[in-house]
């Protein structure tokens, strides 16, 4: 009876779900800014690799994405670089304009030992699709 109990304490516990913060409601409403481009980074829940992925923006770490988690980015127009950090050598340049949406899909993938960060930009609809499940992890 001791162990039914524990065991249905556990269950309930996994089912819990959190409440999403103020910021990653106002997010998930995807507003673009006049004078500035938005730019989703997420991480799909299904990656090949598990550990959390730092990554640079223009040069200045910015944080680590986790599988399931997206970062929610406010640039200003031109061209900016998405990097790996700490030995991870993936990068990718772009371009982003003012008062747009912009959706890159963060994928690890381990060669040897080394991550490696691929960074994909995806179609804005399909885009907000995969970042609605997912939690906010960063956010000016």
């Amino acid at each position: 009876m001791r162990l039914a109990t524990v065991l249905l304490a556990l269950a309930l516990t996994a089912c819990v779900t959190r409440e999403p913060s103020p910021q990653e409601i106002r997010s998930k409403r995807f507003e673009t800014l006049p004078d500035k481009a938005v730019v989703y980074l997420y991480r799909d829940r299904i990656d090949f690799v598990d550990n959390p992925a730092s990554f640079t923006l223009d040069g200045a770490h910015q944080g680590a994405t986790y599988r399931g988690t997206y970062f929610r980015l406010e640039l200003a127009p031109g061209r900016h670089q998405l990097a790996g950090f700490a030995g991870d050598i993936g990068h990718f340049e772009f371009a982003v304009e003012a008062g747009r949406l912009y959706f890159i899909r963060h994928t690890v993938s381990r060669f040897r030992g080394t991550e490696l960060s691929h960074f994909q930009p995806v179609p804005a609809d399909y885009g907000r699709q995969a970042v609605l499940p997912y939690e906010l992890n960063g956010a000016p």
